[in-house]
């Protein structure tokens, strides 16, 4: 198995230039590495955790990062509940307790909006708005860009070492101070710009490692350093060639056989299809169920008259997971992450098999909305997509007619065409009799009318004197009438 500190690098100078560049023979033994490491780690892998396991050497022997040349005090701290500064996924961090601290690697965020119902039922103003807002078309005052959001770290990444007991972690879950009941640090983490907040994933990490973290990125014990592949240490080269690193790794992930991506995560193919065999919570059932509920969430109720209303609705996975019954131990921890990105590789199938670009026959089109939140809307044929930012708009429209006072006034033609000389008929016109509007009711009105059946299509109305409890409907054929017992 190729090791980062073996006798071959797994980097080479050719793969800060991107993919493309990187001979055949310079792939495999990174894709042997990374499939390897996808399979060893508990929580799915994204980009940047890859990245992390090929640079700073990742054991695959159960001690993680813990012979690595990583330095555990210049880790950021966090505090739950707290403002931290942005720290994207697979940044190194120092979780804040009572007593030893926890060093963890972040492996999942999203955003974690306290308006988000307990079934993922989210407001439309959530999907998509700015970092800082606070209702519909309204920002939160003052400078600081900030926005809630739920961290996942893996606790176990640094090697049984640095790894807490299970009675540890029960207790600190358990009494809620510094991780949550599932886990997780649920922080406010602060913006320094609006460009910075709507950065990808991947060029976010490269910012924090050339700023928060160069250190550990520029440290002469690494397996390979950017430096030496790159051949200088000015700005511009080491931007570039962590650039061309991190698409390399994004790539050979992508091109694996035995790995399934969603976004930037990748699991194995086996674990996949293990999890869609299981009969228990979050199997295989309960994953088809979600598919099912969102497909039918924005499904427009059948009316009698008129159009049907476009509705929109927006579902959360990761709250839709929680309701499922017996999966709260599986969603503590890292198996979160996992947990959601098994349900949008399934929800993503579901799309791509049943539906046509997302529009099923049903009338309901269902896309990702939100890849930051992870968020899927669901919604009609005729609706209008609210955010603007992941989501086009929707094919079709249904608008509704004008009233007459609001109507454009029609041009006057300038000439008028002559009206034809009257011609005598030879006999009268044929009136047609005027159709009264009535209906039969579906049940007994509160006012309850005699219909009377003239003639198909047409119906009268005759008000009589009645009683509530001595009308019965009288069923005959083929003639329906309403009579007083």
């Amino acid at each position: 198995m190729p090791d980062p500190y073996g006798e071959h690098a797994l980097l080479t100078p050719a793969m800060t230039n991107g993919y493309e560049a990187v001979p055949g023979e310079e792939r495999q033994p990174l894709l042997r590495y990374l499939e390897a490491v996808v399979a060893v780690r508990r929580a799915p892998v994204h980009t940047a955790v890859a990245f992390n396991a090929v640079y700073f050497g990742y054991d695959l022997n159960g001690d993680g990062y813990g012979g690595s040349p990583l330095r555990l005090d210049d880790f950021p701290v966090i505090t739950l509940g707290e403002c931290a500064p942005a720290l994207p996924v697979g940044a190194m961090v120092c979780v804040a307790t009572g007593s030893d601290p926890l060093y963890a690697e972040i492996v999942h965020r999203e955003g974690a909006n306290p308006g988000v119902g307990p079934l993922g039922d989210v407001p439309a103003w959530v999907s998509g708005a700015p970092v800082g807002a606070e209702g519909p078309g309204r920002l939160a005052g003052g400078s600081a860009l900030r926005r809630r959001e739920l961290l996942v770290p893996d606790l176990d990444a640094f090697g049984p070492a640095l790894r807490l007991s299970q009675a540890q972690l029960h207790r600190l879950r358990t009494r809620g101070r510094w991780l949550n009941e599932d886990g997780h640090v649920v922080v406010d983490v602060s913006y320094p710009s609006p460009e910075a907040a709507r950065q990808d994933a991947v060029t976010a990490y490269a910012d924090y490692l050339l700023t928060t973290a160069r250190e550990q990125l520029l440290s002469p014990f690494v397996p390979v350093s950017l430096a030496e592949l790159v051949g200088g240490t000015s700005e511009a080269l080491l931007r570039a060639g962590l650039l061309g690193l991190l698409d390399t790794v994004r790539a050979v992930l992508l091109s694996s056989a035995s790995l399934r991506t969603w976004g930037h995560y990748a699991v194995t193919r086996a674990s996949l299809a293990e999890c869609w065999d299981d009969t228990g919570p979050l199997g295989g059932n309960d994953l088809r169920s979600l598919a099912a509920a969102v497909e039918h969430a924005a499904t427009p109720a059948k009316r009698r008259h008129g159009l049907t209303a476009p509705v929109t609705a927006y579902t959360a996975v990761g709250p839709r997971l929680r309701q499922v019954p017996g999966a709260a131990e599986l969603l503590a921890g890292v198996g979160y992450a996992s947990a959601v990105c098994r349900a949008n590789l399934t929800l993503a199938d579901v799309v791509r098999g049943d539906s046509e670009q997302g529009l099923f026959e049903n009338g309901c089109r269902v896309t990702l909305d939100d890849s930051t939140s992870r968020r899927t809307g669901a919604r009609p044929s005729g609706s209008q997509t609210a955010p603007p930012r992941d989501v086009g708009p929707a094919p079709f429209r249904h608008r509704k007619p004008l009233p007459r006072s609001r109507r454009p006034a029609r041009p006057t033609p300038t000439t008028r065409r002559p009206r034809p000389p009257p011609t005598r008929r030879r006999h009268a016109p044929r009136t047609r009799r005027r159709r009264s509007r009535l209906r039969p009711p579906r049940c007994l009105p509160l006012r309850p009318p005699g219909l009377l059946r003239r003639r198909p299509g047409t119906w009268r109305c005759s008000l009589r004197s009645w009683s509530p409890r001595k009308l019965t409907p009288v069923k005959q054929s083929p003639t329906r009438r309403w009579r007083g017992c």
